[in-house]
């Protein structure tokens, strides 16, 4: 900052006021640089919490998705009945018939 400001004053740029007010001009920059640099850190704190997140929550759902899928074949197999299957996803059974049905899984008739 100094040789910039040192530079101004050489080439007639600003000469006066800088020579006028150059300690209110560099603390302004030094404080401008340390808020923009904050600022910068928070962001590359935020963006690490979020990939931390983000990879958390991809693995319960796909945990989740495992065991669903562990669910609908043991369903499917008749090793299960669906009222219990759809107590251990933690739905209803229409619900449970419902994600069944999306995820390609023949929903056995009930009787």
């Amino acid at each position: 900052m100094k040789e910039a400001i040192d530079y101004c004053i050489d080439n007639d740029i600003l000469k006066e006021f800088l020579k006028t007010y150059r300690s209110e001009v560099t603390k302004s920059m030094q404080l401008n640089y340390e808020f923009d640099r904050q600022l910068e850190l928070e962001r590359a704190d935020a963006i690490e919490e979020g990939l931390e997140q983000g990879i958390k929550q991809g693995i319960k759902q796909g945990i989740e998705q495992g065991a669903n899928k562990m669910l609908f074949t043991l369903v499917t197999k008749g090793k299960l009945d669906i009222d219990t299957a759809a107590e251990e996803a933690g739905v209803s059974v229409s619900e449970f018939e419902k994600l069944m049905s999306e995820a390609g899984y023949k929903v056995p008739e009930t009787v």
